[in-house]
């Protein structure tokens, strides 16, 4: 059972919510990948263009146990186990071709134990998200989809831009490639 809030942010709304997240709680921010077990904290938010720089971590150091790592072998990297992990998913609003693209915090909010019960994560934790999302939506306006529009990203709005909510693949030309002797291809 996890709990979200959808939203707009520019680079300036941002930056307001980043000091918030950090205001009065030793908060630990880090990317959804991980090259070690070990969580390397970052000091200021990656730039576009590095891997994984839109999708980030928020881990309240001082209040919640250390997160649950696990290893993906086929990726080679490491990642948080966010069902089992007091963290809250803190998935960047973005620029895209023009566009803003939507960005969303996001919890698990309890977590199924082996035998079947449902146990709610710390009330600490509960209380946290709460505070965040409660600062989004005070600052926000809300748009017809019932997103939350932060200043920065209304006044994009007002002046023309565009906000969508995702941004999926672009299109890639495929080749194919003409083998004039199959013999070199090796038979199956």
């Amino acid at each position: 059972m996890g709990k979200q809030v959808n939203f707009y942010m520019t680079d300036a709304d941002e930056a307001d919510f980043v000091e918030f997240v950090r205001s009065d709680r030793n908060v630990g921010i880090f990317m959804y990948a991980m090259p070690t077990s070990d969580i390397p904290l970052l000091a200021e938010l990656p730039k576009p263009g590095v891997p994984f720089w839109f999708s980030l971590w928020l881990w309240d150091r001082d209040h919640s146990p250390a997160p649950k790592i696990d290893y993906v072998p086929e990726q080679r990297y490491y990642v948080v186990e966010p069902i089992a992990s007091e963290v809250i998913e803190f998935t960047r609003s973005h620029l895209d071709e023009g566009c803003l693209v939507r960005g969303r915090i996001w919890a698990e909010m309890a977590v199924w134990q082996s035998d079947g019960t449902l146990v709610g994560k710390s009330e600490s934790f509960g209380k946290w998200f709460d505070r965040l999302a409660n600062w989004i939506k005070r600052r926000s306006v809300r748009d017809n989809r019932g997103d939350y529009v932060l200043p920065g990203a209304a006044e994009y709005a007002r002046q023309g831009g565009r906000l969508v909510q995702a941004v999926f693949a672009k299109p890639v030309k495929h080749f194919h490639h003409e083998v004039e002797d199959d013999s070199r291809c090796p038979r199956q």
